[in-house]
């Protein structure tokens, strides 16, 4: 044996040709991968674009329905108690504002509502009051068991006509 030569002829390792190279297909994958990402992303803006500038759909004129219930509730309203009427009555409002104005107040508390009915621009100032008042004397007969006179009773099936009525009016209309 040679002492002066240890290694005997290391011979450099051919490397592969780029397709196949580890290297290569791992840097082709992830700029497919980021294409696909791009083009996805173009088409969820422009698609946002398109929705936006398009009508928002017709929806059916539901103001009778919603006034046809209240009808039923008041010629009911004799075989009702309080606590039954608000609740129905509170069912129909609560109802007819997702419906007229897109507001989730169907699984809201009244004060939950009215702090996002706050910020919300589709309800006036005195709209949200008169609904806060309405709303917070049906919790008081559903919650606290508070009773309601005759009197009380017609107020709280007129207020939530009046509210249907007064949003079934086109605007600029006399209310």
């Amino acid at each position: 044996m040679n002492r002066t030569n240890l290694i005997d002829d290391l011979t450099l390792v051919p490397l592969p040709p780029w397709w196949q190279s580890p290297g290569a297909i791992t840097g082709f994958v992830l700029a497919l991968v980021a294409l696909v990402f791009l083009v996805w992303m173009l088409r969820r803006v422009f698609r946002r674009e398109i929705v936006a500038l398009s009508p928002p759909p017709l929806q059916p004129d539901l103001h009778p329905e919603f006034l046809r219930r209240l009808a039923e509730l008041r010629s009911r309203r004799a075989q009702l108690s309080a606590y039954d009427l608000a609740v129905g009555c509170s069912d129909i409002l609560r109802d007819y504002l997702e419906w007229r104005f897109q507001l989730a107040i169907r699984f809201q508390t009244t004060r939950e509502f009215l702090e996002s009915a706050r910020q919300n621009t589709a309800l006036a100032e005195t709209q949200r009051k008169a609904l806060g008042a309405f709303l917070s004397f049906c919790d008081l007969v559903k919650f606290a068991r508070r009773g309601a006179d005759l009197a009380e009773q017609d107020h709280l099936l007129d207020t939530a006509e009046a509210f249907i009525r007064q949003g079934s009016t086109p605007k600029g209309a006399a209310v």
